[in-house]
């Protein structure tokens, strides 16, 4: 009795090292299984066996799960045409190893060859917000970054401004957001630009006056007859036509100053007026601002004519730059311009070619364009062989001429062109997924 207690630890000894090689054992069967799984999948695959191949490819998977044999299944899918099946395993791959890098970099490309890029777009924002990098999906991004489609249609449209965009259809005038979304009803003969929440309209029965975002009545003008036209309103003041004379008024129903020819918009504290023929420069209390009067003054759709401090006059044979003190900028004459659209490049017409400055007057994309309109939110329009795409910043066509007309590009992603005979909403899927 007394030797039993030499014999526990022998017991003990054996009974681990038996469990270990029965472990062992059991581990070395298992792999064995594995590998004789995946290579009966792998012959099934290069025999074109399909049903089979995924069979054996999902025993291995049980019997040994990794992220290598989850890319080689999704690789599987996709090479035998499974597109679906690709799809799916490639948010299983996610699903399974959130961090992989790989697995979106599989879906991503089959999301491309699909041509489905809302969800390209989707998985790079997860991507983004899981703070991963990959060159792949950068490069792939990078193809797909200009990628648009269509939605609307519509007979006729105009700027965006203040967030919403004018729009008809059958002579009747209404405005959609900057993403196509309907805003206000199609009701106006006329619909100015917004600005500070509110535009000029003018109703069926010719009455103008301004609307909000929804359509409502906001302000009309007292002790005036025969309001002909609304201009865009800025800090409280607007022009108005009165079917003789175009005048300044503020929302008191006060005339500040006025009875010109013509006039532009209030635009960043300056305007355009035009009298006897000429035109000069005034601010908000119409104060001659140059001491100077010119031939033409460059204005945009808003009738504004500053932006980004410059703004461009005629002598009647070319247009320069000019400070709002009339200081000309550069040594540029220029055939034709575009005023500033944002704070980089104004269009600019030399020797019958459109180019773009800066607002020093330097040349930074040379002419070279039949014609072309200011940037805006990155990209500029430009019209070669008759139709109108549209470059970045570096002058790199970005989106291939194809289109009859087009307007700018604004902070959503969208701009309307015309093309198979009516004003559509191209929108990048960049930022409209």
């Amino acid at each position: 009795m007394k030797n039993y207690k030499f014999l526990v630890p022998v017991v003990l000894i054996v009974l681990y090292a038996a469990s270990i090689y029965m472990l062992n054992d059991t581990k070395t069967k298992d792999m064995n299984q594995y590998n004789a799984s995946l290579s009966i999948a792998r012959e099934y695959r290069e025999m074109g066996i399909q049903v089979d191949a995924e069979t054996y490819y999902m025993q291995a998977l049980e019997q040994n799960p990794s992220i290598d044999l989850y890319m080689e299944i999704g690789e599987f899918y996709w090479a035998s045409q499974q597109k679906k099946e690709a799809e799916e395993w490639g948010n299983a791959i996610i699903e399974a190893y959130p961090q992989e890098v790989r697995g979106y970099e599989f879906l991503m490309g089959v999301y491309e060859q699909r041509e489905d890029y809302v969800a390209c777009f989707d998985l790079a924002d997860t991507f983004t917000k899981r703070k991963m990098d990959s060159p792949v999906i950068s490069e792939i991004l990078s193809r797909i970054e200009y990628y648009f489609y269509f939605t609307g249609g519509y007979e006729d449209t105009g700027i965006c401004s203040g967030g919403l965009i004018p729009v008809a259809t059958e002579g009747k005038w209404g405005y959609v957001t900057q993403n196509g979304g309907k805003a206000v009803p199609l009701t106006y003969t006329y619909a100015g630009p917004f600005s500070e929440g509110i535009a000029p309209v003018i109703d069926g029965e010719g009455n103008a006056y301004f609307i909000d975002a929804e359509g409502n009545k906001k302000h009309v003008v007292l002790g005036v007859d025969n309001v002909q036209q609304l201009g865009l309103m800025e800090r409280g003041m607007f022009s108005l036509y009165d079917g003789a004379k175009w005048s300044f008024y503020n929302t008191e129903h006060e005339k500040v100053f006025g009875d010109y020819d013509e006039v532009s918009s209030i635009g960043n504290g300056i305007a355009a007026v035009k009298e006897n023929g000429k035109w000069h420069l005034v601010d908000r209390n119409g104060t001659d601002l140059t001491g100077k009067t010119y031939h033409a003054v460059a204005m945009d759709e808003k009738l504004v004519i500053f932006r980004n401090e410059r703004l461009f006059v005629s002598n009647g044979e070319y247009y320069q730059m000019i400070t709002s003190s009339g200081e000309v900028i550069g040594d540029g004459r220029y055939e034709d311009v575009h005023i500033f659209g944002d704070t980089t490049y104004a269009a600019v017409k030399v020797n019958g070619k459109w180019g773009f400055v800066d607002k020093d007057g330097n040349m930074v994309i040379e002419p070279q364009y039949e014609d072309a309109r200011s940037f805006s939110n990155g990209l500029a329009a430009v019209m070669l062989n008759d139709l109108w795409g549209f470059i970045d910043s570096s002058g790199k066509v970005v989106i291939a001429p194809q289109f009859e007309k087009a307007w700018d590009f604004n902070s959503d992603g969208c701009v309307f062109v015309f093309i198979d005979s009516e004003w559509k909403l191209l929108r990048l899927f960049k930022l409209n997924h």
